[in-house]
Parts: C-alpha cells; structure tokens; sequence
C-alpha cells in the first residue's frame, strides 16, 4: 500500500513531502508490529525472554501484543495516524487550490482538512463498530476504547493540520481572506464531514469533561450495572451511525441545490 502510494503521488503533479510519508510509514509499522508482537493464540510472544511478564519491554501475550499490555499503544498509532493523514490532506489541498484558482485561505484548508481527517477517523470507529456488533470480527469495541480513539484522532488531526499550516512554503503566499462562493469542492466537503467531526468532538469532550455523562443521560438501562459499558458503547455506534445518516442526507441535498441551480441557470440562458 506504502509503494502504491509513493508510486501515485510521484508520478504525477501532486508530490508531497517526505515527511507526513514517513509519519505514515512510522504508524504503519507500529500498528503491525503492536499485534505482531503478541502470541498466534494464548501465552507468551515471541520476544519474552528470561522469565518476562506482558508489559516489560516488547515482552506481550495473545493475538493483540502490544495493544492489550500498553494502552497507550493504540492512541499513539492513532493520534499519529490522524496527524500524518492531516498533514498529507493540508498539503495536497494547497496545491489543488493553487493550480485550480480557488484562493483558499490557510486557515480554511486547516479547517477542511481537519474536519475531513476527524471523520476519517471516527469512519474507522464505525467499521470497528460494525465489526464488533454485526460480523464478530473485531475485539477492540467498547465505549472508553471507541472514545478515546476518538479523543486521539482529533488531537492527532489538530496536531497535523497545524504543522502544515506553519510548514507549508506555499502558505507564505496565499490569500488571506477566501474567494467567495467556496468552490463546490470545498463546500461539499465541510458539508459532508462537519456532522461526524462535531460529534466526535462532543463525545470526546463528554468522556474528558463529564465521564460520558451525556451518553448515561440518554440511556434508560442503569439497572443492567454489568452490561453498562456495553450499553454505552452501543448507544456511540448508534450516534455514530446516525450522524452518518445526516451527513449523507446534506451531501444528497447539496446535490440536488446544485441540480436545480444548473437547471434555472439553463431556462435562464
């Protein structure tokens, strides 16, 4: 996939830094070696010598490795995840601005890449979800693993976005004030992942702020004390799930908006 990459955005017009791609690669390599550290089934992996408990050094057990003995594992290869994917989108919208004429300020593209690298993020909680609930196939569901995903996709995103935005050469010179309308681009983006971006934040504000007491408000189940997190987790898919739904509602009629925009401009003419 890393090669595939390379070989697509060298050979053409678009070529990005080095630096986000090894952001990339870096996270790549993490995630694989998190699990890959780990034993095929129970017990020990295979690099707990001399007596090694789980936790100590690279020394890990069952199939996850990394991800079940450090916690901190899966926010790092998240948060830099987010903050690699922030930086690539930041400088590759730059660079369509410029060569398309759009006059797309720093701080608009720092606000479209953001959001979009956010619901990226929170569309991968969804795919965890979905595998978790409906094919079995996934371990890492549950409602502090979900939200705290989150939580280090946003920072991960906001640390991205603002590096490019210092970074980037070609921000020296762009505008200062955006062209107006938004290109159709631009426009649609924001439209389409500003719902999964707000309500990542507030998810990831309502386990920092208030222990997920907004997420306790909105379920009548507290006596079933035992399945509580797995209550609150399937109460996030389906918030997940519903802004989704919102946001392919707003792409649907910006479409139709700008159907019926061509349509007037032609009985116009």
């Amino acid at each position: 996939m890393a090669l595939l990459a390379l070989s697509f955005m060298w050979s053409g017009r678009m070529r990005m830094p080095a630096f986000p791609l090894w952001i990339a690669y870096a996270t790549s390599l993490l995630h694989f070696a998190g699990g890959s550290l780990g034993a095929p089934d129970q017990g020990p992996g295979p690099f707990c010598f001399n007596g090694m408990q789980p936790g100590e050094w690279l020394c890990a057990d069952g199939v996850n490795g990394m991800y079940h003995v450090h916690i901190w594992w899966d926010k790092v290869v998240h948060g830099m995840n987010s903050a690699s994917a922030a930086i690539a989108w930041s400088f590759a919208w730059r660079r369509i601005s410029n060569h398309n004429g759009w006059k797309l300020s720093s701080r608009m593209i720092a606000i479209i890449c953001f959001s979009l690298t956010a619901a990226l993020g929170m569309g991968y909680e969804i795919y965890e979800f979905f595998g978790k609930v409906f094919f079995y196939t996934i371990d890492q569901g549950g409602y502090d693993n979900t939200v705290t995903d989150l939580v280090s996709n946003s920072v991960g995103a906001l640390v991205g976005v603002t590096f490019a935005f210092y970074y980037d050469p070609l921000n020296e010179k762009a505008p200062s004030v955006n062209a107006s309308p938004l290109p159709w681009q631009a426009s649609l983006t924001l439209i389409a992942t500003l719902p999964l971006m707000i309500v990542a934040i507030l998810l990831s504000l309502d386990m920092m702020l208030l222990n997920g007491a907004l997420i306790l408000l909105s379920l009548d189940m507290m006596p079933l004390i035992g399945l509580l997190d797995e209550t609150k987790y399937d109460r996030v898919g389906q918030v997940l799930l519903g802004t989704v739904l919102v946001s392919i509602l707003l792409v649907a009629a910006r479409f139709v908006q700008q159907s019926q925009m061509k349509t007037q401009v032609r009985e116009e003419e």
